[in-house]
């Protein structure tokens, strides 16, 4: 048997090393902590009814939008996304999802669409939201940032913490595509407290190893009435 590589055993000595950390963490102080660091659970609930206006940049194709999001905790999610050329709006209520492009009829979403809104809504989870899904959230270590792990209706998403700062950093999720998986992570950075909450002021996407587009956050409104949600229509 060959010697294993210095490098080799280093990588087997931080997994380890992360695994052993991780088993040290207690999961309700983690989420307790979050909570507090993200200002606290009276003002986090205001974010279960909230809207979300965002500039974007569409990376690949050098174009520049809108994305203008419409959240109502537990299930429904509303995104319309408004290129020069193109509007397109996404709806999920529940287990159903709808799309529409330009104004038009909307239609049922693929399979594919719906996992990705039910995403999409879970990456815009605040931590409160994550504390009362306790029973549902594992925790690990991913390097040195704490994994918060959900999975709802068969879509998983990783809540990656900075343990120095307690900000959610980083949120990733894998959709089957095509046969296929691919993972989609989006980064947080900018933070800043706004009415009593710490959000993010900045989006970094990427759809696997593509850096798919950039967003700065506009305006955001708290304690929203929720959306009327018709997915048939």
């Amino acid at each position: 048997m060959k010697t294993l590589s210095r490098f080799s055993l280093l990588s087997i000595f931080l997994l380890l090393s992360s695994q052993a950390y991780a088993q040290t963490l207690d999961r309700d102080a983690v989420l307790d902590k979050l909570v507090e660091a993200y200002g606290g659970e009276q003002n986090l609930r205001r974010m279960e009814h909230v809207v979300q206006e965002w500039d974007m940049v569409a990376l690949m194709s050098k174009r520049h939008g809108t994305d203008v999001r419409h959240i109502s905790i537990p299930g429904q999610l509303q995104v319309v996304l408004t290129y020069p050329q193109k509007v397109e709006r996404r709806m999920l209520a529940g287990d159903q999802g709808r799309v529409s492009f330009n104004g038009g009829q909307t239609y049922p979403a693929t399979e594919p669409q719906r996992d990705a809104m039910r995403l999409q809504l879970m990456r815009l989870y605040s931590p409160l939201v994550l504390r009362d899904r306790i029973e549902n959230v594992t925790l690990t270590m991913e390097g040195d940032l704490c994994a918060l792990t959900l999975e709802e209706h068969g879509v998983r998403a990783d809540y990656l913490v900075n343990l120095d700062t307690w900000r959610i950093e980083k949120v990733a999720g894998t959709l089957n595509l095509g046969g296929g998986a691919m993972r989609f992570l989006t980064e947080y950075s900018d933070f800043e407290f706004i009415e009593g909450v710490l959000v993010h002021r900045k989006e970094n996407k990427f759809a696997g190893n593509v850096n798919t587009a950039v967003l700065t956050l506009k305006n955001i409104r708290f304690d929203a009435e929720p959306f009327e949600s018709n997915p048939s229509h």
